[in-house]
């Protein structure tokens, strides 16, 4: 309980916080494409390596080629769970989850330490799905679109932690970039469609993880390309932020709005990284709309009564009063970039762990 008050107290402190923007201009669209400069992510400088250590490489069930899964929401506003299509939807995830979350652990490890045996674990991780053409066959319906695109975007991330280490073949670094970008360029086939149709999901959180995952492989494989799709994504969801610092579509999901607002401001402060560390100005696109966000985000985990009261239901974020690390794994870039001593505050009452769909811990 005393780990919920002190966050309260943080948030509410934070809640009268007021971001002063500075008038910018907009997104232009020549400022969505990257230079031919080869591209960065914020991991590009590699660790040293103090010497081969034991690394205990998990060995987790293979990708499928395939994907079935099917969503779980009963209701039309996608906010009330069917637990029995959950759980059928957990059980395929699972195995997702399993290879994620093995990659990441070697990739942060090697961040931590620059152990090689994490980068050998890592890469022979990575190389099993790429040769065995993980991912790229048929998908089921939406949902499995959504787990393929998820599953790109933290196995990208987690290879940029590893690629600068200078201890990848260059024939390893082929095949699964090879890989990656074909997933990619997937990612891109199904989004881009739905985006230009104005479907929900091609407007919604879901073309912003699309945008995350695009561009994390865009950089690992250096398609400049793809890169621009994502980042172009990233000027969409920019564009939808009110001056409320709501986003619409995720207000519409009844007792998540709070939860949906988060999980989306993730992918796009991601991508802002990553624009900016190739030239991009991100963070200012829109007159700096992605800080409005970022402040409703905060500010409703201080007291979510602005989500209940637009939505007319009561909100189901914070779980249990305690905010999450998922909740504000997004702050920690974005704290660094634009320091503020009740943001630390808050980030530092939560213990950060390795983010979902994510690729691991977040940049520090």
């Amino acid at each position: 309980m005393g780990v919920i008050v002190h966050q309260r107290k943080i948030l509410l402190a934070l809640a009268a916080f007021i971001l002063v923007l500075a008038p910018v201009q907009g997104w232009g669209e020549t400022t969505l494409k990257s230079t031919s400069a080869p591209l960065r992510s914020p991991w590009s400088a590699a660790k040293s390596a103090p010497g081969k250590v034991k690394y205990n490489c998990p060995k987790p069930a293979p990708l499928p080629r395939d994907i079935v899964a099917t969503q779980y929401y009963n209701d039309a506003k996608k906010s009330v769970i069917d637990p029995v299509a959950y759980a059928a939807y957990n059980a395929v995830e699972a195995i997702f989850d399993e290879q994620m979350g093995a990659v990441a652990s070697a990739a942060d490890a090697y961040r931590r330490s620059g152990n090689p045996a994490a980068v050998d674990c890592a890469v022979q991780l990575l190389k099993t799905a790429a040769t065995s053409d993980a991912m790229t066959g048929s998908m089921s319906a939406n949902q499995a679109y959504y787990l393929q695109n998820w599953t790109l975007g933290s196995l990208a991330t987690s290879y940029l932690k590893v690629q600068p280490s200078g201890l990848v073949s260059a024939q390893d670094n082929a095949t699964i970039t090879a890989w990656m970008l074909k997933v990619g360029w997937q990612v891109e086939s199904y989004f881009e469609p739905h985006r230009q149709k104005k479907t929900m999901d091609g407007r919604n959180n879901h073309i912003y993880w699309a945008g995350f995952a695009a561009m994390a492989a865009a950089i690992a494989g250096n398609d400049h390309k793809l890169f621009d799709w994502g980042a172009s994504t990233y000027a969409d969801g920019v564009d939808a932020i009110q001056p409320d610092g709501t986003l619409p579509l995720e207000m519409d999901r009844g007792q998540r709005a709070l939860h949906y607002h988060l999980f989306a401001v993730t992918p796009l402060v991601m991508m802002a990284e990553f624009g900016e560390d190739n030239g991009l100005p991100m963070y200012a696109a829109n007159n700096g709309a992605l800080h409005l966000l970022a402040r409703r985000c905060l500010t409703g985990l201080a007291n979510n009564s602005y989500f209940a009261a637009k939505t007319g239901i009561k909100q189901d974020t914070p779980e249990g009063g305690k905010i999450q690390s998922l909740d504000v794994y997004w702050a920690v870039p974005y704290v660094k970039r634009f320091p503020n001593a009740s943001i630390s505050a808050l980030v530092n009452s939560v213990q950060i762990t390795p983010g979902h769909f994510l690729g691991g811990l977040p940049p520090q």
